[in-house]
């Protein structure tokens, strides 16, 4: 048996007459404008954690205090 679209089975796309929502007119989601300057999140826990990463590091504070306290025992 082949796969085929549900909408297929009816005639015509589900999605024919709609538009993403950015080029709506009045649309509260606006187009990006600023370009992607990555991902600003903790990578500890195989980058599980949601943190925000402090200054010139790639962890958030959280992390960085209990890895210091790792460093002194």
């Amino acid at each position: 048996m082949t796969s085929q679209p549900a909408y297929s089975l009816y005639g015509e796309p589900a999605n024919r007459y709609s538009r993403p929502a950015q080029s709506q007119p009045n649309s509260r989601l606006a187009a990006a404008s600023a370009p992607y300057v990555g991902r600003n999140r903790c990578i500890a826990n195989n980058d599980t954690c949601e943190g925000p990463k402090a200054k010139e590091t790639d962890y958030c504070v959280g992390h960085l205090r209990s890895m210091a306290k790792k460093d002194d025992k």
